[in-house]
């Protein structure tokens, strides 16, 4: 922070001065902070091997290596090389790797190649072969291209070595088969010829391969996310969701089976009114800490008039596998010579309803009683959401309001309700205070304790 402060002075004073017409260039000022002496010692050592003196360091966009210099073991020999990413301006092209090691106290470089792309996007250390060896993973970024690429390399005599390549909009790296080394799941979506796919890449006798591949639904635009967890006991799943429109969102489930491959559940859902949609980019997740995970869906279907009113997009319950027992036939529905064995129908229970806010980062549980019975409308002037009952009247009476203030907004005068602070979050305060009215049946109408029992804030 504090090299920043002096670049900007920088800027400033010569942006003021008179008596020069140099015009700054302020990606020569705002150079990377200072190198540590062990990362001058490798960079030096990096423009000596490469003969050059324009040499510019290339750092990971995301991921746990932000750093052009990663240091890592690659060889496994009890010490860190650098793996370090650069390019030359007046060359132009690709990333350059280089990796040194050292040696006799000195960094010396012992591998230079071109790399994928014109920039980095991560860099990744996983075990994803028998070998037990940590993998390479390096992402790559080509102006040109609508994804992704990545690159896994084996680091082995003082070589990296190309074990895989692909392109991919999302990437999840797991364990599913719990058998020590991590299977990579990537989802690929091409906006040119709209399709989507999920690619599962395993270790097999011919080395990384993509064992299995499922296309995703024709109405797929993109992905949200892809989360990988229990459907049911002792069953593994992914869990892709994906945007079917700019705010649409469909989920859908491929379970793992023991042979390595991931199967589709989509042709198989049914007591379900609608397909696993909603309106509100939330993900699959846990919402009742049983460990397994559950899939938010629209709870009412509504007008777009009606969506806009009061919130109605807002309302979604979590749905979980009913019927786990059928898993078990799943792969003899879809064999082409079990044919006869009858179809398999997976149905879906709510096991959570209510109100989701993203906006605002706050949920609130429903009770039994409030399901289909009420409606939330925003108050137009202020940060507070009414949960009213659903009735023909003109002024549906309210059963509770809850505020959300920003920091530093002054506080209301609260219109003669108690409000109590539910919790602190950020730069978001929460509040809430029940209503009590003779219009509403005693049994809708909930305590303060519960209240904070029931509300929670959306995980980011």
């Amino acid at each position: 922070m504090r090299f920043f402060k002096i670049a900007f002075l920088a800027v400033c004073c010569l942006l003021l001065s008179a008596c020069s017409s140099f015009q700054p260039n302020l990606t020569d000022l705002m150079q990377s902070p200072k190198l540590t002496e062990e990362q001058a010692e490798i960079y030096e050592a990096l423009t000596n091997a490469a003969d050059v003196s324009d040499v510019q360091l290339k750092y990971p966009k995301s991921g746990d290596y932000r750093s052009a210099f990663v240091m890592f073991d690659l060889d496994a020999d009890g010490e860190d090389e650098a793996l370090v990413f650069y390019n030359m301006p007046s060359w132009g092209g690709n990333v350059r790797i280089m990796v040194l090691d050292h040696q006799q106290d000195e960094w010396v470089s012992v591998y230079d190649a071109v790399g994928e792309g014109t920039d980095v996007t991560e860099v990744d250390f996983q075990v994803l072969t028998a070998s037990g060896r940590h993998c390479v993973l390096i992402g790559w970024e080509q102006g040109t291209s609508e994804n992704t690429s990545i690159s896994v390399y084996d680091y082995t005599g003082g070589q990296l070595r190309v074990l895989y390549e692909s392109e991919y909009s999302q990437m999840l790296i797991e364990d599913l088969d719990q058998d020590g080394t991590k299977e990579i799941l990537l989802g690929i979506f091409k906006a040119s010829s709209k399709t989507g796919a999920i690619r599962l890449i395993n270790d097999t006798e011919d080395g990384l391969q993509s064992a299995s591949r499922v296309v995703m639904d024709s109405t797929i635009t993109g992905f949200l996310g892809i989360e990988i967890g229990w459907l049911a006991q002792n069953q593994i799943a992914v869990f892709v969701d994906a945007y079917t429109s700019s705010t649409q969102i469909v989920t859908e489930i491929m379970v793992y089976t023991d042979d390595g491959k991931l199967r589709s559940l989509s042709s198989h859902y049914g007591g379900l009114d609608r397909p696993l949609l909603r309106e509100v980019p939330v993900r699959c997740e846990d919402i009742n800490g049983d460990g397994i995970l559950e899939i938010p869906v629209s709870l009412v279907e509504y007008s777009e008039e009606e969506r806009e009113e009061d919130n109605r997009k807002n309302l979604l319950q979590y749905l979980c596998l009913s019927n786990p027992e059928e898993l078990e036939r799943l792969g003899e529905a879809d064999s082409a010579e079990n044919s006869q064995a009858g179809s398999v129908t997976f149905t879906f229970s709510p096991v959570w309803t209510g109100f989701v806010n993203l906006d605002y980062g706050f949920r609130f549980q429903f009770p039994e009683e409030w399901i289909g019975q009420v409606n939330v409308v925003k108050e137009s002037d202020r940060n507070e959401w009414v949960f009213t009952l659903r009735t023909e009247a003109a002024e549906p009476p309210a059963l509770l309001r809850i505020r959300v203030y920003g920091q530093d907004e002054p506080r209301d005068v609260f219109d003669n309700l108690v409000y109590e602070q539910l919790e602190k979050r950020g730069v978001y305060e929460y509040y809430a205070a029940p209503v009590k009215s003779s219009a509403v049946p005693e049994q809708m109408q909930l305590s303060m304790e519960e209240i904070r029992e029931r509300f929670s804030i959306v995980k980011s």
